[in-house]
C-alpha cells in the first residue's frame, strides 16, 4: 500500500485503486497516535461532517489497508499487542492490590476492562429507553440484569472447574 504521496503502481491503477489523500492520513495519524475519537479525529483532519465522515473512511479499503498497516507498524516498533497490556495490567494490579495502593488496583483493573471491552465509557451508553420507563420498571430491569450477571458467573466459574473436552465428540 502506497503511502501518501505516493504513486500506485499501473496494475493498480488499472484495477481502480486509489491512493490515501493527505486528509485520509491526517485522520489516521490523529486517530492512531493521538488517541482521539474517531469523530475527534475527522474533525481535526478538517472534515466538515466529522461524525459521518469518520465512519465512511474506516468503512474505506484503502484507508482500512493503511490503517491496518499503522497498527503492523505499532507492533513491529513497539511490540504492543492487547494480550501484552492486558496482562501487564494484570500485573500491576495484582502488585498495587498486594502493596495497599488500591487506588491504582482499581485504576489498572479498570484499565484492563476497557482494553478487553467489558467496561464501556458511559458517554457510549445510550439513555433513551431507561427516560421512558417508570421507577418500578428500572427496579425490575436492574434485578433483571442482576439475575443475569449471577447467571453468568455461575456458568463461568462451572467452566473453570469442568472445562468442556474438545474431541472428535464435540
Amino acid at each position: 500500500m502506497p503511502k501518501v504521496g505516493e504513486n500506485l503502481p499501473q496494475e493498480q491503477r488499472s484495477k481502480g485503486l486509489k491512493r490515501l489523500t493527505q486528509k485520509q492520513q491526517a485522520f489516521l495519524d490523529n486517530f492512531m497516535h493521538k488517541d482521539m475519537t474517531q469523530t475527534n479525529a475527522a474533525r481535526q483532519a478538517g472534515y466538515s461532517n466529522p461524525s459521518v465522515d469518520a465512519v465512511r473512511l474506516l468503512r474505506n479499503e484503502v484507508v482500512q489497508e493503511r490503517f491496518q498497516e499503522m497498527q503492523e507498524e505499532n507492533r513491529s516498533r513497539f511490540g504492543v499487542t492487547i494480550d501484552k497490556s492486558v496482562r501487564d495490567l494484570l500485573k500491576i494490579r495484582n502488585e498495587a492490590w498486594e502493596s495497599g495502593k488500591f487506588g491504582e488496583a482499581i485504576r489498572a483493573e479498570e484499565l484492563r476492562l476497557k482494553a478487553t471491552g467489558l467496561l464501556v465509557n458511559k458517554a457510549h451508553v445510550l439513555h433513551e429507553k431507561v427516560d421512558s420507563m417508570t421507577k418500578e420498571e428500572i427496579l425490575a430491569e436492574l434485578q433483571n440484569l442482576q439475575q443475569k450477571a449471577q447467571d453468568r458467573m455461575k456458568k463461568a466459574n462451572v467452566t473453570q472447574i469442568h472445562p468442556k473436552k474438545i474431541g472428535k465428540n464435540s
